[in-house]
């Protein structure tokens, strides 16, 4: 049985696995020495390959040069030949861009003119013979102009297409390539400098030489439980485009009009127009639209429909398909062409069999499994039937070889596959066979909220999910890449970057896992992940921005926190789960919840029950997180001001910000509430006993104030450029229903709600009628005014 770093995203570990992993971390430990002799001997067969002037793979060369100075401290990737002295010149507006007639039509030459402009600098554009002796910029397009070096990919015709060389000097700069492709990176790499300088328009001289390390740089976008708008999308699409990012995979499930599956259509759904207008303004921007669909696992979006509930593996089960059921093929087959043909120009496809854990495993699927050698077998067969097609249609299909694919089941799968998980266990395997490989990594996995880019208990190393975390999010990123080019046990063409919105978090937050992975893909030479994370910083928000790194802090550790402030029961609100990776059963998910504010005796006030709902030290965290909140939200509002094209990422991260400090309120009041009941009991006269809890009424009323502001600002940033969360919608409906093996948070609520499902259930409009009973008997009692206010705290619209 293997693994690969796929069930990071999942809350379900199977045990074995976890062995085997710890397993490896053994055997990779006491051949560290081993490794380490053999690197010299590697590296100096390298050089006498590389002047043999083979193609064979090899490890990242050194670069050239590393003379840098602070202009270079916003580049991102970092470039692999770096050669900028501390030399300034200036750029004006009396400078013109030349280049030829037919570069003047591509995104390169507006994407030159649109930076120059955002940085106050529009440029106009000049044919060679009109240029004159005028300070310029010029872009050159000439095959075989820029020489690569070294690279993990053996590819070189594709690494070169996407080569550039930048060159600096007084009154004259050049981007030359050989290929359109390897001048728009020359082009983001200039602006990167351009910016970092502003507001002064002045760069370094030098020069910069620069390829990739692998083909593909790609990113996973999850729309799976929300969808962007078009103008959204393409915002995404062009700042992706910006860190050489060339592939973008989007997850769309019933947020795609499919004419051959009408039933799973959700109310806000791209039509196979709007799709294709994604995918070429995407190849405008040298990014390829990724059409990404789940099959045989991960469709509840599907079979939870009664339409589709013939094609279940398990009658009862709506998470994975039948593969040996013939309309399961026809079904795919029509929801794979249709995304095809709206993705027209596009080069990959992704054929997700991630963790089709029941393969073979129910009586209808046993015996072609027992025929064919086993479940792997079976899911190799399945996967084989619809790559092939897909192939036929002229894509370059990834997939998943993870469990239940074994080592013995390689030889089942077509070779023209690229396999999307690396797993060094059997990746020589892959490598004999002819199936090349992508490096996965994850921004994000099981995390709501906000990215486990700075985890709060650094001493803890395996975070909810099962994944090591110790160092953040992007340090094992890099890890995970850089460990796998090392082996060099793999034909590697591409890294793939994915971030799970399943948890219901907003996407614009991987932002900083999608660059920095991203950049490690194209050139991890002397980066370590505190410079990449700099890097980001400046180039993402701009050399203006206030202290974003702190931000970022505050944000990991109180989304943290936020998950762990409040207690996991059995859940008493969702439908069982029927199932894991290990077997079927059935047993209740997990929620959370607080243990109840008291409530004062009837005629005596007496708190029978001295505890308090929050515990001493989530209390004190809580209390020494609230000054922590505000100093993140003051440091958001003061970039905000300076932002540029990054506000509503700002906005978003205002959002996350706001999340959280309503948590840590919360949970600091729900102690305060209990202070002021205390009191009320302790009082020397009836009034004021009466005025306590009123008090304490009253703070509660403010929680739901607070609560309900803070949705309704999250719902404001997140619905500008989401399309609304909606039962009903353009002619459509959304059924809604839960996933019977996994538990998707989105998919508890229609709307936005699920941010706040714990504390829609934690029984506060109980507490409030049980309080104001005794509230108003007592003060009945004592001749004392009465109070008739409802809570209503499950109500928050």
């Amino acid at each position: 049985m293997y693994t690969t770093t796929f069930f990071q995203k999942t809350k379900i570990v199977i045990p074995n696995v976890q062995a085997a992993i710890r397993g490896l971390g053994y055997y990779h430990l006491h051949l560290g020495s081993a490794i380490s002799a053999f690197r010299t001997l590697f590296v100096a067969c390298c050089c006498f390959l590389a002047a043999l002037h083979t193609h064979a793979q090899t490890r990242v060369s050194q670069p050239a040069t590393t003379k840098t100075n602070n202009a270079s401290s916003a580049l991102l990737p970092l470039p692999q030949q770096l050669d900028l002295t501390e030399k300034l010149f200036p750029i004006g507006k009396n400078w013109k861009i030349i280049a030829d007639p037919a570069l003047a039509k591509e995104q390169t030459v507006k994407s030159l003119q649109e930076g120059l402009k955002e940085a106050g600098l529009p440029l106009s554009l000049a044919a060679r013979s009109a240029a004159g002796r005028s300070p310029a910029i010029r872009l050159v397009v000439q095959n075989g102009s820029v020489k690569i070096g070294a690279s993990v990919d053996t590819n070189q015709i594709a690494l070169a297409r996407q080569a550039y060389r930048l060159i600096l000097k007084p009154g004259s700069i050049t981007i030359t390539a050989n290929a359109s492709q390897g001048l728009y990176y020359g082009v983001q790499t200039f602006l990167q400098l351009l910016r970092s300088q502003a507001p002064k328009m002045q760069l370094p001289e030098g020069e910069i030489t620069d390829w990739p390390n692998v083909e593909v740089r790609m990113i996973y976008w999850d729309d799976a439980h929300h969808v962007e708008k078009l103008s959204a999308l393409k915002r995404i699409i062009r700042q992706a485009s910006t860190y050489k990012i060339n592939a973008f995979s989007i997850k769309l499930e019933g947020h795609f009009n499919y004419k051959s599956a009408p039933a799973i259509v959700e109310p806000h759904a791209l039509s196979p127009a709007e799709y294709q207008e994604m995918a070429d303004f995407a190849k405008a921007h040298y990014v390829d639209l990724v059409p990404f669909l789940d099959a045989p696992a991960h469709v509840s979006f599907i079979l939870k429909h009664p339409e589709y509930r013939k094609l279940r593996l398990i009658d009862d089960i709506n998470y994975q398909f039948s593969v040996t059921n013939p309309e399961t093929f026809k079904l795919l087959d029509a929801m794979f062409s249709e995304l095809i043909n709206a993705s027209k120009g596009s080069k990959f496809i992704i054929l997700s069999n991630d963790e089709a854990y029941y393969t073979g495993k129910a009586p209808s699927e046993k015996a072609m499994a027992d025929s064919l050698g086993g479940n792997g077998k079976l899911l190799a067969w399945f996967i084989k039937k619809m790559a092939d097609r897909l192939h036929e249609q002229g894509r370059t299909v990834l997939f998943w070889g993870e469990f239940p694919l074994r080592k013995e089941d390689i030889t089942a799968l077509p070779s023209h596959l690229v396999n999307g998980v690396y797993n060094n266990v059997i990746a020589a395997d892959y490598k004999k066979h002819g199936i090349r490989q992508f490096v996965y990594t994850a921004t994000q996995g099981a995390e709501p909220v906000f990215p486990n880019y700075y985890p709060l208990h650094t001493k803890t190393g395996v975070m909810a999910d099962g994944s090591d975390r110790s160092s953040g999010r992007v340090g094992d990123m890099m890890k995970e890449i850089n460990t796998a080019f090392t082996e060099n046990l793999s034909s590697f063409m591409g890294v793939v970057i994915a971030g799970w919105a399943d948890a219901g978090l907003h996407p614009e937050t991987f932002w900083l896992g999608y660059a920095t992975a991203t950049a490690a893909g194209w050139n991890s030479k002397n980066l370590t992940p505190a410079d990449a994370s700099a890097r980001f910083m400046k180039a993402f928000y701009g050399p203006s921005q206030k202290d974003m790194d702190s931000v970022y802090h505050v944000l990991s550790e109180q989304a943290e926190f936020h998950t762990e402030s409040w207690d996991w029961i059995p859940s008493p609100w969702r439908p069982m789960i029927k199932g894991n990776s290990d077997s079927l059963f059935l047993q209740p998910e997990r929620d959370q919840t607080l243990p109840l504010l008291p409530v004062p005796e009837p005629g005596t006030l007496v708190i029978a029950n001295k505890s308090y709902p929050v515990n001493p030290e989530r209390f004190s965290t809580a209390q020494a997180m609230l000054p922590r909140n505000a100093y993140a939200q003051q440091l958001l509002r003061e970039n905000k001001s300076r932002a540029g094209s990054q506000l509503y990422n700002l906005e978003v991260l205002e959002s996350v910000a706001a999340i959280c400090g309503q948590n840590v309120r919360m949970l600091v009041a729900l102690n305060k509430v209990t202070d002021l009941l205390q009191k009320a009991s302790a009082a020397g006269n009836p009034a004021q006993a009466v005025k306590q809890l009123d008090a304490a009424m009253e703070m509660v009323g403010k929680l739901k104030t607070q609560r309900d502001s803070t949705l309704e600002l999250v719902t404001k940033i997140w619905y500008k450029e989401w399309q609304p969360l909606v039962e009903e919608a353009n002619g459509r409906k959304f059924l809604h229903q839960v996933d019977d093996i996994k538990d998707h948070q989105p998919v508890r609520t229609i709307d936005l709600s699920y941010l706040i499902y714990r504390e829609l259930h934690y029984p506060l409009d109980q507490w409030w009628n049980d309080v104001k009973k005794v509230r108003n008997d007592y003060a009945e009692k004592h001749q004392l005014p009465l109070m008739n206010k409802q809570l209503n705290w499950q109500q928050y619209k």
